[in-house]
């Protein structure tokens, strides 16, 4: 499919590695250099404001020097959205005493995704919403977003119709917001992979 090779090969001409040594993360991502102070800095995943679970206002600034795994899905989705959640499931047990450690799902259907029903879809699989946090706006700035994390999602539906596509990326952020994995969200085994990054994270900031 074109639509994927093109992605794909976006994520590798992305890809910097900013840390030499083998027991840490690459930094993924633009190095640039600010003109008038010369200092340089990685690219940062995006400032946001929007809606949780419980219609409370959430920004960027609320997870803070917290590593963050992000998706994004809607809970309408009958297809790889209930693995992708199942698989987080996965890093939330593995992290439940981590402060530290955020899951964020973005949901891309802000039409029918109220904060009412990502509570539901909270309850329905019996999530620790101190760790996980779900999140909804009222348009389709989330799509926007998407593309500031690197990740393929859009409404390709005319009119009043819906046909939301997006692929079932995981993306790993550091407290400074910067992105150090991508992973597949569909995998078991890449999920596992996720979360021994994330320790390394943990680890790296120690």
């Amino acid at each position: 499919m074109k639509i994927e090779v093109t992605f794909r090969v976006l994520l590798l001409t992305l890809i910097f590695t900013g840390c030499t040594k083998t027991d840490k993360l690459p930094i993924l991502g633009e190095l640039s250099t600010d003109p008038l102070t010369g200092k340089s800095s990685y690219y940062q995943t995006p400032e946001f404001q929007l809606k949780n679970q419980f219609n409370q206002e959430v920004t960027h600034l609320d997870f803070e020097n917290k590593i963050q795994v992000v998706d994004f899905f809607f809970t309408s989705c009958p297809t790889i959205c209930p693995k992708m959640t199942t698989h987080l499931k996965l890093v939330e047990k593995a992290f439940e005493k981590a402060d530290e450690v955020a899951i964020v799902s973005y949901s891309i259907d802000f039409k029918n995704d109220s904060p009412a029903k990502l509570k539901q879809y909270s309850e329905n699989y019996k999530i620790d919403n101190n760790k996980w946090t779900f999140l909804t706006g009222d348009n389709d700035a989330v799509f926007e977003l998407s593309k500031d994390y690197k990740v393929l999602a859009f409404d390709d539906g005319t009119g009043s119709q819906k046909n939301i596509i997006h692929d079932g990326t995981f993306v790993l952020v550091d407290g400074k917001r910067r992105i150090r994995g991508y992973y597949d969200g569909l995998s078991v085994k890449d999920t596992k992979r996720l979360i021994l990054d994330i320790n390394k994270l943990i680890k790296e900031v120690e």
